[in-house]
């Protein structure tokens, strides 16, 4: 497992593809922002702010997981790990685990940057202990994990680029019916994408956010090593 993750992290960190990417999300969401008085807010209203935006940007990570997880099967150059003698399910654990980091950074690249300078100008808004301000950022970075998942799971089902991205794009169109459905409040605890909104304004505990974050990631991480290891390799 250890020579698979350091393979999986030297491809990642030598991938000009995931800087674009994180360029490209950057310019997104100031162009989101744009007009808005969001460099006006306090710390904490800025990163409420950026979490009711990050379904978008959970779809524009989806782009680059078709490429980096899709793209390894379409290539099959995920078969290099499997043929050294690792079984499927270690490889496709790695691959989950570096995909959910770099998903990750794409997701609260921008919130972050948001959050330092509105805090830098107007003060964090606040008042938060250490342990807090922690806890919510270890349930934001679990949710970050779980919705990476859901391309891991694609990308094992259709084993292909064009669907790796298509299946979980479509998925998060229809989270944004159920967010906005007469049963969002019970849909945005449920769903990782919700509960980064629930978590950065304090409706929800950062324990609550990080168990649903890693119940869904274990979950679709589980369901994606179980079919990986029945499915025929092409």
């Amino acid at each position: 497992m250890g020579k698979l993750l350091h393979a999986e992290w030297y491809k990642f960190i030598h991938d000009k593809i995931f800087f674009i990417t994180c360029a490209a999300t950057v310019i997104f969401n100031l162009i989101v922002f744009s007009g808005s008085p969001i460099f006006t807010l306090t710390g904490h209203s800025a990163l409420v702010e950026s979490m009711k935006k990050e379904i978008a940007t959970a779809i524009l990570s989806c782009i680059y997981g078709g490429i980096f997880l899709g793209g390894d099967f379409a290539e099959r150059t995920l078969y290099h790990g499997i043929t050294s003698g690792n079984g499927r399910g270690k490889v496709i654990v790695a691959k989950s685990v570096v995909y959910a980091a770099a998903t990750d950074v794409l997701l609260y690249l921008f919130p972050i940057f948001n959050v330092i300078i509105c805090t830098a100008k107007n003060g964090l808004g606040i008042e938060a202990s250490f342990s807090h301000v922690a806890g919510v950022i270890a349930a934001l970075l679990f949710l970050g994990f779980s919705i990476s998942a859901v391309s891991t799971l694609a990308a094992v089902c259709f084993r292909d680029i064009g669907r790796t991205i298509g299946i979980p794009v479509a998925l998060y169109f229809v989270m944004i019916l159920l967010l906005n459905s007469p049963y969002s409040e019970v849909f945005s605890r449920l769903l990782p994408i919700g509960a980064v909104i629930l978590v950065a304004d304090g409706t929800i505990s950062p324990v609550c956010g990080g168990l649903v974050g890693i119940l869904w990631f274990a979950l679709l991480t589980a369901v994606s090593s179980v079919i990986f290891r029945r499915v025929q390799l092409r």
